[in-house]
């Protein structure tokens, strides 16, 4: 229960943040106000999404945790974020892709193919835990239109981070707890 409130704390200081840096209400150019936001705004995810990893991951020592976990997100932010560029399905893919690598990042002895062996060890929770991580990102990507179109500024980003992080957390906690059934 304790992680639970973490988590879903984590979870709306992330969206509040994000609606901060909304505020400025500055337009995409390459002025140094808009790129230190959306730097700004990347940093945030960053956090958001590590802090996420070591709050659903298997309890142990918290540095080499958290090292793991910032490791697993920007490497994973910066190829989803390439391939986005590429192709916004290619985005897509590579984001459940990301899930079920990184996510296992945040926990005690945690390796880089967790993830990928939960489908050897575990074949038919891997194949039902994707389908349901791909639907999330449908959800997710739905949500995010919806309320970008209909509500606007700072509220509209807040809700939007709001309902990506009650997506992304229990999605994140299920890869987790599939690499370490994989592990056992």
């Amino acid at each position: 229960m304790r992680r639970t409130a973490a988590a879903a704390g984590v979870v709306l200081v992330h969206a509040l943040v994000q609606a901060l840096l909304v505020l400025p209400g500055l337009t995409p150019a390459m002025g140094v106000g808009f790129v230190a936001l959306a730097a700004a705004s990347a940093m945030a995810l960053v956090a958001f999404w590590a802090t996420t990893l070591v709050l659903v991951g298997t309890p142990g020592a918290r540095r080499p945790r958290i090292v793991r976990a910032l490791a697993a997100v920007i490497v994973a932010l910066v190829i989803v974020g390439a391939l986005t560029v590429l192709s916004p399905l290619a985005g897509a893919v590579g984001l459940l892709v990301a899930f079920v690598v990184a996510s296992s990042a945040g926990g005690a002895d945690a390796g880089a193919l967790d993830g990928p062996r939960s489908f050897r060890r575990h074949p038919f929770r891997a194949v039902l835990l994707l389908v349901a991580t791909a639907l999330t990102i449908v959800v997710a990507v739905v949500a995010a239109l919806v309320l970008g179109l209909f509500l606007t500024g700072a509220f509209g980003a807040f809700l939007t981070w709001v309902v990506a992080g009650a997506l992304v957390v229990p999605t994140a906690r299920g890869w987790a707890r599939l690499a370490v059934r994989a592990r056992g």
